[in-house]
């Protein structure tokens, strides 16, 4: 059985779905370069792009690698211990402050666990300040529209009590 690599899992999902890499791209959102660089092995297709695949390719031998190939970028990507149950205990020896686990830690799982919750605390105080900006903009706008509706009304009043204009006399 032949090794199956990114670039063969792509290309034979892109003959299966019968397009071109340029294509291919645009479904992707990724650049023609980009699906080039797939196909030659030069690089390797992130993982949402894999799923985004994966939803285009229909079932078959090529779904089937490509699944493989996804559990392979997520394992690589994410790689989680072999828990059993008792295996996870708290103050083992170890990094300091971090929990403990035959062949390893979650050292990066918890960097990338702050570094997110950083971005959500981020967003959320962007959010709360967008809207703000957004009540006092309706606010303005509202009273536009009172200011508006007063000159309008003043408008309407005035001409109709301002005197009639005098005809010229004739002579």
């Amino acid at each position: 059985m032949e090794t199956m690599t990114a670039a063969k899992v792509v290309r034979k999902v892109r003959k299966r779905i019968e397009v071109s890499q340029e294509g291919l791209a645009r479904l992707l959102n990724a650049t023609k370069g980009a699906v080039q660089h797939w196909e030659r092995g030069r690089n390797n297709p992130d993982l949402a792009r894999l799923n985004a695949l994966r939803q285009l390719c229909p079932a078959g031998a090529e779904r089937k690698e490509l699944d493989t190939l996804i559990k392979q970028t997520q394992s690589r990507l994410a790689p989680l211990p072999d828990l059993k149950p008792g295996d996870l205990k708290a103050g083992e020896s170890g990094a300091a402050g971090t929990i403990g686990v035959p062949g390893g830690s979650f050292i990066y799982l918890r960097r990338e666990n702050h570094k997110l919750q950083r971005q959500v605390t981020r967003l959320e105080s962007l959010l709360q300040r967008r809207t703000e900006q957004l009540r006092i903009l309706e606010d303005l706008a509202t009273e536009l529209q009172r200011e508006m509706a007063k000159l309008k009304a003043s408008y309407d009043v005035a001409p109709a009590a301002a005197p009639s204009a005098v005809a010229p006399t004739q002579e």
